[in-house]
């Protein structure tokens, strides 16, 4: 049992009281978060991670439920004899900054990253900076419902919260962090030496998703001397209309449809010259970023594959670089990868940031960081100083910074990775039939012979961080071909995923897709 999905624990926010086992069994049966939830979850963050001296650090977005669930978050851990250090409203990756920093223990990040505003979640660090893996989440599950069969009096969570005392500036942290890194990304990238070019007669617009990096992240671009236009401060909600998390890889729209679309960012677009760079939208939670480019029919979607790319390609050649991309990543970027003399190694990983991260820890190098993790929804895992050396962390606006020093605000710069990829859903699903592996699995092998009679040189299993994944792989003449099924890590779909370095071989990835979603459908789709 695991209340974790792919990235925390996630549900709609519901501030009525509840006991220990009814707000595990509301979070389970209805995907409600309850401030007694929260406070279970950091009761067993602490026994889980429990030792002399022990300190959290806690941060959270601009959500209504928020006050309430970090109260409840702070309760647990003060209860179990920890200090308490109160970032208040940041990025998620500046947990991970002021975590190592101070030394702390453990790290708690109270977002749902880009689901809507009325959600809420926790995201768990260790004492390295690093999210939760499966078995730390195992544990913890286990201790929650441990404590669930304790005499806890937890009721009086969710009464109107009161002033949270936060001991850091936030903003002010966040900004000296990242100047930082622009130096440390200088040399990685040397492109543009130093300077965040931007070659538009127009600023940079800027979606912040109305959250906390308006604070401070626009006035740090325009010191840096790029002009921007943030956007998002218009919007109702964070998240509501604006932010990466409305904006998915591969979309394009012609100028029209754009400036008719409900997105804050997509109506602020105009007509510009092909290649110029328009735009960049972070989450939420501040984690991600996607910018989106002008083509000749109007604005397109520039993913985290295609920044990847272009920081491979104006990366630093005195040193031997590695790469990590997780299994939904364009296969074109690491063709691409495989074939460039400085890079030394291309990995593949499962669906999650974290996964990035643990792939790439044994190639950083404390003398010269050359390290990229990416996902194709905008994640770029990148290197980061801290007192005691090296971690590595995803961080939305550090993301942006990294791409224009590569180059990737000069007209013309942005290439997409160039492959094929399509990703479907089986939803709603009955996700326990489907384990990775058994008579199902088996049928889909054989729908993959059937549709790819041409195949060579085709391997099947999975990845230990993705225990029902099925991933098949091979080659079509000359091109790499993938294909994963896996169950979604929050929602009750399972998610099939279609690859191809070489576009023309689409036709046979299409007819792929539906071979699988015709032996699936069927017996997934709830009776």
């Amino acid at each position: 049992m695991n209340l974790f999905g792919t990235d925390g624990i996630r549900g709609e926010v519901d501030l009525r009281p509840r006991a220990p086992r009814q707000a595990i069994d509301v979070l389970e049966d209805d995907r409600r978060l309850t401030p007694a939830l929260a406070w279970l979850a950091g009761q067993a963050v602490a026994r889980t991670l429990d030792r002399k001296g022990a300190t959290v650090v806690i941060g959270w977005d601009d959500r209504p439920g928020n006050p309430a669930l970090v109260q409840a978050v702070q309760d647990a851990f003060q209860s179990a004899g920890w200090e308490v250090v109160l970032l208040g409203e940041c990025a998620t990756p500046l947990v991970h900054h002021v975590l190592l920093e101070r030394s702390a223990t453990a790290g708690v990040m109270i977002t749902a990253s880009h689901n809507p505003v009325e959600d809420s979640g926790l995201k768990v660090f260790d004492e390295h900076g690093r999210k939760s893996t499966p078995e730390m989440e195992i544990r913890i599950t286990r201790t929650m419902f441990d404590l669930a069969q304790e005499d806890h009096d937890l009721l009086h969570l969710g009464h109107e919260a009161g002033p949270l005392e936060v001991e850091v500036r936030p903003h002010e942290v966040h900004a000296n962090w990242l100047e930082t890194r622009m130096q440390d990304f200088t040399t990685m990238f040397p492109e543009t030496k130093g300077a965040l070019l931007h070659e538009s007669a127009t600023p940079l617009l800027l979606d912040l998703s109305r959250g906390s990096a308006i604070g401070w992240f626009p006035a740090w671009l325009e010191q840096k001397g790029l002009a921007v236009e943030e956007v998002s401060h218009i919007a109702t909600a964070l998240n509501r209309g604006c932010g990466a998390g409305e904006l998915s890889p591969g979309r394009r729209w012609t100028w029209a449809e754009a400036s008719e679309d409900e997105h804050l960012l997509l109506q602020r677009v105009r007509p510009s010259p092909e290649g110029t760079l328009l735009a960049a939208a972070l989450d939420g939670d501040g984690d991600r970023c996607l910018l989106l480019v002008a083509e000749a029919d109007g604005p397109a979607v520039v993913d985290g594959d295609a920044m990847a790319l272009r920081l491979l390609k104006a990366a630093a050649t005195d040193r031997r670089w590695t790469i990590a991309a997780s299994i939904e990543s364009d296969l074109a970027l690491t063709s691409r990868a495989q074939a460039m003399a400085h890079v030394e190694d291309v990995m593949e990983t499962a669906v999650g940031d974290r996964w990035l991260s643990v792939a790439l820890e044994r190639a950083s190098t404390a003398s010269k960081p050359a390290v990229v993790g990416v996902e194709d929804s905008g994640h770029l895992v990148l290197p980061s100083r801290h007192a005691a050396g090296w971690s590595l962390v995803g961080d939305g606006a550090a993301s942006l910074v990294a791409v224009l020093l590569a180059g990737l605000g000069r007209r013309g710069a942005v290439r997409q990775a160039g492959g094929w990829k399509r990703r479907t859903s089986i939803a709603p699903s009955e996700r326990s039939r489907w384990t990775g592996e058994g008579p199902l699995a088996e049928a889909v092998l054989a729908a993959v012979g059937e549709a790819l009679p041409q195949a060579a040189q085709v391997t099947f299993g999975g990845l230990e961080a993705e225990p029902n994944l099925l991933l098949v792989q091979g080659m079509l003449a000359d091109a790499r071909f993938s294909l994963g099924v896996r169950n979604s890590g929050t929602q009750a779909k399972t998610s099939l995923s279609a690859r191809t370095d070489d576009p023309s071989k689409a036709p046979h990835m299409e007819a792929l897709l539906a071979a699988v979603d015709a032996v699936l459908r069927p017996a997934l789709t709830p009776s």
